[in-house]
């Protein structure tokens, strides 16, 4: 069976994030991201939308769970994906989400955590550009975690870090033409990573980061270039302590290109200095 970027391309489109301070959470994506807060009629979840960009903020209690939504083109892109599932036995069920139209579907990967796919329900708004479009977690189960993507779901392969060793240490993925939608950390822990906005260039970079130095929100990561997709980039974070990503002229990559192979080390993640290095 061929790949998502071949059949039915996906980009990320939202997040639920579940935080004990969700007002705080709410606040801080107002202000920076230009998202506009809309109360759910279904819930108490309160749904944040923005230009090209949209996160779903929830209360932190036991029937919430945070998950990772990637939209379709259309309804029959979202029946081949659901026949891709049922064809490799992956359980999933439908799910009512605000941001996208009726059908769409969650389902969990080997760990736990719950991705959602759909077709986009709203509207584009003009603004400033920082386009919701990667999620990375840690994980204590590489091969398992990224065996289940590329070979249920149809994610593709576009770069691995090996270690000295020899042994895979981060896996990038694709379900479009962009370098990754989804990448994977082998780490201590089972965790989110971060979530990344891309914008157009080094000059949006700019103003992003001009925009958090006047806020007081000081970059932990960056400004810098990374090996694995070629993209400009810093690192912030939100109140919760989420991490955020700006990033600007990531690589595409053919649908037939092979994996590219990088060494573990600080100029693979930061070829103009220093790296956070996660372990």
């Amino acid at each position: 069976m061929n790949s998502l970027q071949q059949t039915t391309p996906a980009c990320l489109h939202h997040l639920r994030i579940v935080s004990a301070h969700p007002d705080e959470l709410v606040k801080f994506y107002e202000r920076m991201l230009d998202l506009t807060a809309i109360p759910c009629a279904k819930s108490d979840d309160v749904v944040m939308t923005g230009p090209s960009r949209a996160i779903i903020v929830s209360a932190q209690r036991e029937s919430n769970a945070p998950y990772y939504a990637y939209s379709v083109s259309d309804t029959l892109a979202l029946s081949r994906l659901a026949e891709r599932l049922s064809v490799h036995a992956v359980a999933f069920a439908p799910i009512d989400d605000p941001l996208f139209s009726g059908g769409a579907i969650v389902f969990c990967d080997p760990q736990g955590r719950r991705f959602v796919f759909g077709v986009a329900a709203r509207t584009e708004e003009q603004g400033a550009p920082a386009r919701l479009q990667h999620t990375v977690f840690q994980t204590t189960e590489l091969e398992r975690v990224t065996r289940f993507f590329v070979d249920k779901i149809g994610f593709t392969i576009s770069d691995e870090v090996i270690d000295a060793e020899g042994g895979v240490a981060v896996v990038f993925l694709r379900s479009d033409d962009e370098h990754h939608t989804l990448a994977f950390f082998r780490g201590s822990r089972n965790e989110w990573d971060h979530h990344c906005y891309e914008t157009n260039d080094w000059n949006d970079i700019r103003d992003w980061a001009d925009r958090f130095a006047a806020a007081e929100v000081p970059i932990f990561f960056g400004p810098g270039r990374h090996g694995p997709g070629n993209n400009l980039f810093f690192m912030v974070t939100d109140p919760d302590g989420n991490r955020l990503e700006f990033s600007a002229e990531l690589q595409r990559v053919r649908a037939d290109a092979e994996p590219g192979v990088w060494p573990q080390c600080e100029r693979t993640l930061n070829s103009w200095g220093r790296a956070w290095m996660r372990s």
